[in-house]
């Protein structure tokens, strides 16, 4: 306690005037508070928005002023989140700063979301676990702010980056009207863009001629209407697509990757797993994600309110909730036999893509968690915040708790472990899953053929080759033309039988060739190799940066 309490004297001391300066740069930026001021001419605002967030889809007008810069005119609502509470003190805010000027904006932003971080007692969950997300898949951004609502502070909230059609032309390979807007259906486009957020109405009654519990969880039904209550469409059509892609996940998954990105599923829920974030589609009611199908005609997974991660939401089926232990040991394979998360059976059950899959929780613990990467950054995090949090009147728990919650359990009646507590434990206990003990194959000494010397022909072919250690049994190049953002990756074969430019026959050298045919001179790619129990990729962070190589290289 005593140190606590020095702690908590020592960031006292920080100024209003270096607070002040802390509200600059980025909206996004983590290094930064940011300040967000939301003014109602209405006195009773607080009763309008439940009402409207009960009621209907609709916003309060109100002036909203960011980091002093302010924007009249702008919707304001509660948002449409399980964690609404109905005259409660701290609810999560959607901003829309366009809602009557369609061309108003902040930093070429459009749209806020303030989430009030329940039962987050460190305030770094979200924030965390958007870092962790976007290492491997897109993710909406989050950081800190204060806020304040006709003059009434109401302390630290999470900033977290609004998804919609800016978020979309950053993130995704979109098809463009001739305007240049996002288009639903653009002639000559690779694919219609479609996007969902899987939010699920879990008080709702379900219609008479839907099934009950259908929740997020992506079974097939034909009856659109039967997703009406659990998903948002975010664009101007795609109920077809969607309807589509449950019957192929559920029917005809030998056909899934035509229509899903299935390596980025995997990412998705080896990301939920490793982090516990149980208000997911792992856990009761298989919600709180988005799904977008962006160009190349896939449709792919991405995280969302993430605030209840490491361990904050208990609950995998309905059941008790999970204790801490049953938190710690969470299985890797958690619902694979359950037919009621086809996302997961489907996935899972075949073994070249379970494999994948815990390559990538392999990859995600020696990112973060063996080098206790995640705790230093959530020490970083807290200590940005601290003097703002403790100086706030209005805050969801004592500074003794938001101090104690990254390495205790904090709660008598709701008990939420601390961050470190139970990703300290849960790291020890996954290395030692048999799936996770498994060595995997070892690619080194990339290379291509180049021109021989003294000869004036060029080559006009990629001839890749590699080693590759550790007993493979199957080793792949997938590929694209450099800048294709629009074309899903092509995969290719890499032999060790001494006709692909690959040496001698057995010899540990793999080997493959890219025939361009004119169409290209460059190429992005990464090798995946397979052994009898594991995966690898080179290189291991191939989801932001893959190899890069062009037939001008190879002909220097």
């Amino acid at each position: 306690m005593k140190k606590i309490t020095f702690l908590l004297a020592t960031t006292l001391l920080i100024s209003t005037a270096q607070l002040a300066a802390q509200t600059s740069g980025d909206l996004y930026d983590p290094s930064v508070i940011h300040t967000v001021k939301i003014n109602f001419e209405q006195a009773n605002w607080a009763n309008l928005l439940d009402s409207l967030r009960v009621n209907s889809d609709d916003m309060l007008i109100g002036r909203v002023t960011i980091d002093g810069a302010t924007y009249d005119n702008c919707g304001v609502s509660y948002a449409k989140s399980p964690t609404h509470q109905v005259v409660g003190k701290r609810n999560p805010w959607t901003i829309r700063l366009n809602f009557i000027d369609k061309k108003q904006q902040h930093q070429g932003y459009r749209t806020l979301q303030i989430s009030q971080a329940l039962r987050d007692p460190s305030l770094v969950r979200e924030v965390l676990s958007s870092e962790i997300a976007r290492r491997y898949m897109p993710a909406p951004r989050a950081n800190f702010t204060t806020l304040t609502v006709n003059q009434e502070a109401k302390g630290v909230y999470v900033n977290i980056e609004g998804v919609d059609d800016v978020f979309f032309q950053k993130n995704f390979s979109l098809p463009q009207s001739p305007k240049g807007e996002l288009a639903a259906n653009t002639e000559g486009s690779a694919a219609s863009f479609a996007a969902f957020r899987c939010v699920p109405d879990v008080r709702a009654t379900p219609y008479s001629d839907c099934p009950p519990n259908l929740f997020g969880s992506l079974r097939y039904e034909k009856n659109a209407k039967c997703y009406l209550r659990n998903f948002d469409i975010l664009s101007k059509e795609g109920w077809d697509d969607l309807i589509e892609l449950t019957r192929v996940l559920n029917n005809d998954p030998a056909n899934l990757n035509k229509i899903l990105n299935v390596d980025r599923a995997l990412w998705f829920l080896a990301f939920q797993n490793v982090v516990v974030n149980l208000n997911s589609y792992e856990g009761q009611f298989s919600g709180n994600y988005f799904l977008v199908r962006d160009a190349t005609g896939l449709f792919s997974f991405m995280p969302t309110e993430m605030n209840l991660a490491f361990g904050s939401y208990k609950n995998t089926n309905g059941a008790s909730d999970l204790d801490l232990d049953g938190l710690v040991t969470l299985d890797p394979m958690l619902h694979a036999d359950n037919a009621m998360k086809p996302l997961i059976t489907q996935l899972i059950k075949n073994q070249d893509l379970r494999k994948i899959y815990f390559a990538h929780i392999r990859q995600i613990l020696a990112d973060w968690f063996d080098n206790d990467h995640y705790k230093t950054r959530a020490e970083e995090l807290q200590k940005l915040i601290m003097s703002t949090y403790a100086a706030a009147t209005e805050k969801p728990y004592d500074v003794v708790d938001f101090q104690r919650s990254l390495l205790e359990t904090v709660g008598k009646t709701t008990k939420i472990p601390g961050i470190v507590e139970l990703m300290s434990k849960r790291t020890k206990w996954l290395k030692k899953y048999p799936d996770l003990l498994n060595v995997p194959p070892q690619v080194s000494n990339i290379s291509f053929s180049s021109r021989q010397k003294f000869t004036a022909k060029s080559v006009g072919e990629f001839h890749l080759k590699a080693k590759v250690d550790n007993f493979p049994r199957r080793v792949r190049v997938f590929y694209r033309p450099t800048g294709a953002n629009t074309e899903g990756f092509r995969e290719a074969q890499m032999l060790d039988d001494g006709n692909n430019h690959d040496g001698e026959a057995g010899d540990k050298i793999f080997g493959a060739t890219i025939q361009p045919n004119g169409k290209f001179d460059a190429i992005e790619y990464y090798i995946v190799a397979e052994n009898a129990g594991g995966a690898s990729f080179e290189p291991s962070n191939y989801i932001n940066e893959r190899r890069k190589i062009s037939l001008a290289e190879i002909n220097k």
